[in-house]
């Protein structure tokens, strides 16, 4: 279960790569939410939101980019959900 959770974030992230637009990650991020547990998927969701009211997601590829901080958060929300 923790390794489908895992396997869909780092789709997500993929498809993060391909967009560059605020709008774009926002979106990427939404369906990434769609196909992920609870847990990840609110990580996922509020920076989504975030990303529409602030506009800002820095380089997709940077470490600390909006978008990839939220791909993180998601994934370690997952795990620990799994955990449980």
């Amino acid at each position: 279960m923790r390794m489908r959770h895992l396997t869909v974030i780092l789709f997500g992230g993929l498809a993060l790569a391909a967009c560059g637009k605020s709008h774009d990650t926002a979106e990427a991020l939404d369906n990434a939410a769609a196909q992920s547990d609870p847990a990840a998927a609110a990580a996922l969701n509020d920076q989504a939101e975030a990303i529409r009211n602030d506009g800002a997601t820095g380089d997709l590829s940077a470490p600390n980019s909006t978008a990839q901080n939220a791909l993180q958060a998601a994934g370690n929300a997952a795990v620990e959900n799994s955990v449980r």
